[in-house]
């Protein structure tokens, strides 16, 4: 027998004399539903009790089903339900700092809901049912008779009163939801037919088709393509509701007739093994779980609900109602008030005092306790050991946001991990949070995507911390401030960290740490009362984690305000700033310092620097003739050196004089520099004629010139050798002389001749000296 005839066969019967009420909860993330079912609901009231609250129905219900009240909820909401012995009303004990709101869902269906938090102003449901009797002073005095219309309704012994104690794990969120019967009084509407094309509709009853006009909203309704994704949305959630028993459907008209075939879909039906694409069925008792990348069950969004944790009202006013009930007779702890007290606290930031609610019960092995007990010191970021979200990275619900602060509050993360995390499921939780919770996590996480390389999701970070109306606090401007030196932004973060180091109160030593970093990215410019700032800040980190940040700043800090002296005498301290110093002093230190670091550092071993910070040291070096500190800075120089590199060390070893080592390292470079330092090394070992060669390959005619003269081949000089030395040459090469010149005859005329000859060597002499000095005057000391 369907719904429809039953509920008809109930409605012809009349009422019965007495009707036991049945009572079934509903579990919700944000409140606990109690849904009670009877006829006879009548002139309901609903109000306050000492311990809870208090339902009165029509006189016709005697008694009340208890037995699957529990079946889907758990007791951190409702601790009790029972029937009054004495006025017969259902009465409710509460676990919670919680106010309930009943309704009418529909005639014979009363709801309760239970939420956590004070009521509303306006409820009128914190008052008792009965108004507490007059005193002597009032207008009718104690003992005067309750109105006729307040009087508790007379009941009957409770038929068949039942209560049970189980409760299930997992919530019913159908556990109120009933299937309305149709009324037969209204039309059918059966949009399928509509669809098809058809011109009318069953009438109500099976009565008269009604006309649907092609043009009416009724027809445009049925056949519009843009309401698909409605009706598919529709339709799935009816078929889960058919799939977990909560619903109730007439068997379809259009079954295929005994003559047609039987694998022949009609319209409106569909039969298939196993589920639809898209389509996943679920229960509360076979829930579709999400699973980690490992296969581990991810933790259910209630145990990590932090938002859903808080009391309405300022934190001030939560903390009270929230630590009620703590313990019981003989100071026994009440689980469930104090697992309440302790995801209160953690809502609110406290994680070290929730551990103390939570030193209160003895040790269990439940998974939820575990993941409470690591969220008191995450919310607090610090380590969780053991950490229950380490594998849950990849899970697409908010255990991934809680693994990313196990990871911000680490000391290491493992990029293997960080590849695992969901960022959006991160993003999206994350931006669920409460205002505080944000401002106070926010930053963590916003530096491990900063210094993970993933500025995308530290944005979508930085943004949902930052859109929260209100003042923001000194910890979210300067997270604000590390994301844009992180993207590039120098002046804008310097610009926000100068603005928190100049106002008194906490901040001011990360604000000074965030300004030298923007400054030293960017136009190495600083305030002037900044490195006195930082080493007040210093001197009282003394010893604590913050320590090594604030030297490294005072080191910087020092340096680009020019002194160079203080910054390293403080780098023994730091040596791992070691190389941004470098950085600075290549250009910034004067010859002084910078000889005495630079050959000191060379004597021992030199920083491991960037590889053109170090030919810059090595360059300025050999510049001012320190050839060897020069090779130290630079290191072992092969033929995969960069070219610059290997010019350097060529350089560097002619000025030391070791001509073979620098043709090596010159092997393979063609350049016009290689070859002129090629030609100096060949000078060196005595061949000016393949220093020659060199210097002609290079296309220095004047220095292959001056090379062709150290030859003395003067046979050749004298032929193609250059003005002077061309004639110059010729002086020295008899050969050269006229054979057909007749020597001059007699004493006087040879006289006359050896003094001629005289006179143009002199003239050719004196025009090589002064074309040699003039050449020198160019060249310069």
């Amino acid at each position: 027998m369907n719904r429809t005839a039953l509920l008809a066969l109930i409605l012809t019967t009349g009422a019965a004399s007495a009707e036991v009420a049945r009572v079934q909860g509903g579990e919700h993330p944000e409140f606990t539903r109690i849904v009670i079912e009877a006829r006879g609901t009548g002139d309901w009231r609903f109000g306050r009790t000492e311990d809870g609250y208090e339902l009165a129905l029509g006189p016709e219900v005697t008694g009340y089903d208890l037995s699957q009240a529990f079946e889907k909820i758990p007791r951190d909401r409702v601790s009790g339900l029972w029937r009054d012995p004495d006025s017969g009303r259902l009465r409710l004990s509460l676990s919670c700092a919680c106010h309930a709101i009943a309704f009418e869902f529909r005639p014979g269906i009363v709801v309760v809901d239970i939420k956590t938090g004070a009521p509303p102003e306006s409820t009128a449901f914190e008052a008792p049912i009965d108004p507490p009797a007059k005193t002597a002073d009032s207008t009718a005095v104690a003992g005067d008779s309750v109105p006729p219309d307040m009087s508790p309704p007379e009941v009957a012994p409770e038929a068949t009163p039942q209560t049970t104690q189980d409760t299930a794990p997992a919530p019913d969120p159908y556990a109120e939801t009933k299937a309305a019967v149709p009324d037969p009084a209204l039309p059918a509407y059966d949009w399928l037919a509509i669809r098809a094309g058809q011109a009318a509709v069953p009438g109500p009853g099976g009565g008269p088709a009604i006309a649907v006009e092609p043009d009416s909203p009724l027809a445009e309704a049925a056949t519009d393509p843009g309401l698909d994704p409605l009706r598919d949305a529709l339709l799935r959630q009816i078929s889960q509701g058919v799939a977990e028993g909560v619903l109730e459907i007439a068997e379809p008209g259009n079954l295929p007739g005994a003559g047609t075939a039987k694998r022949v879909e009609e319209d409106g039906v569909r039969i298939s093994l196993g589920e639809l694409p898209g389509i996943k069925a679920a229960t509360v008792r076979d829930p579709d779980v999400a699973l980690a990348a490992s296969g581990a069950a991810c933790p259910p969004e209630k145990t990590l609900a932090v938002q859903d944790w808080g009391l309405s009202g300022p934190p001030a006013e939560q903390l009270g109602p929230g630590r009620s009930g703590l313990l019981a007779e003989f100071d026994v702890p009440v689980e469930a008030a104090v697992l309440r007290a302790a995801r209160l606290y953690v809502s609110l930031g406290f994680g070290a005092e929730a551990r103390q609610f939570l030193a209160f019960l003895e040790p269990d092995d439940d998974p939820g306790r575990a993941i409470l007990l690591a969220l008191t010191h995450l919310i607090d970021l610090e380590p969780a050991e053991p950490n229950p979200f380490a594998g849950l990275e990849a899970c697409d619900t908010t255990a991934a946001l809680w693994a990313a602060v196990a990871m911000a509050a680490a000391t290491t993360v493992s990029d293997a991990d960080f590849g695992m995390l969901n960022k959006a499921a991160v993003a999206r939780s994350f931006s669920a949070l409460p205002v505080h919770l944000r401002r106070h996590l926010g930053p963590a996480l916003v530096d491990l995507f900063l210094a993970q390389g993933d500025d995308s999701t530290a944005r979508l970070l930085r943004d949902a911390t930052l859109r929260a109306p209100g003042e923001a606090g000194h910890e979210v401007t300067l997270m604000d401030a590390d994301y844009h030196l992180a993207t590039g932004k120098e002046a804008e973060a310097g610009t926000l960290a100068d603005t928190v180091r100049k106002e008194n109160g906490p901040g001011r030593e990360d604000a000074a740490i965030t300004l030298v970093e923007a400054a030293f990215s960017g136009d190495l410019s600083i305030p002037a009362d900044l490195p006195e700032a930082l080493a007040a800040f210093r001197q009282d980190a003394r010893d604590s984690t913050r320590e090594a940040a604030l030297t490294r700043a005072l080191i910087l800090g020092t340096a680009m305000a020019g002194d160079f002296v203080t910054a390293f005498a403080t780098l023994p301290e730091a040596q791992e700033t070691a190389a941004d110093l470098w950085t600075l002093a290549v250009e910034g230190a004067d010859d002084g310092i910078f000889l005495e670091q630079a050959v000191a550092a060379a004597a021992s071993s030199p920083p491991s620097v960037k590889d053109e910070v170090a030919l810059e040291v090595a360059t300025r070096l050999e510049a001012l003739g320190f050839a060897r500190e020069a090779l130290a800075w630079l290191g072992p120089v092969d033929a995969a050196a960069p070219e610059a590199t290997r010019l350097l060390a060529a350089r560097a070893r002619l000025r030391l004089r070791d001509a073979r080592a620098a043709i090596s390292v010159l092997s393979g470079l063609a350049s016009p520099e290689a070859e002129t330092l090629r030609a100096a090394a060949i000078l060196q070992l005595g061949d000016p004629a393949g220093a020659a060669e060199a210097l002609d390959r290079a296309g220095d005619t004047e220095a292959r010139d001056r090379a062709d003269v150290w030859t003395t081949d003067w046979p050749r000089i004298a032929e193609t050798g250059p003005d002077p030395w061309k004639a110059a040459a010729a002086l020295v090469v008899p050969a050269l002389a006229d054979p057909d010149a007749e020597p001059p005859a007699g004493p006087i005329a040879q006289g006359t001749a050896l003094v001629e000859e005289s006179a143009r060597a002199r003239a050719t002499i004196e025009a090589l000296l002064d074309a040699t000095a003039a050449a020198e005057a160019e060249a310069g000391p």
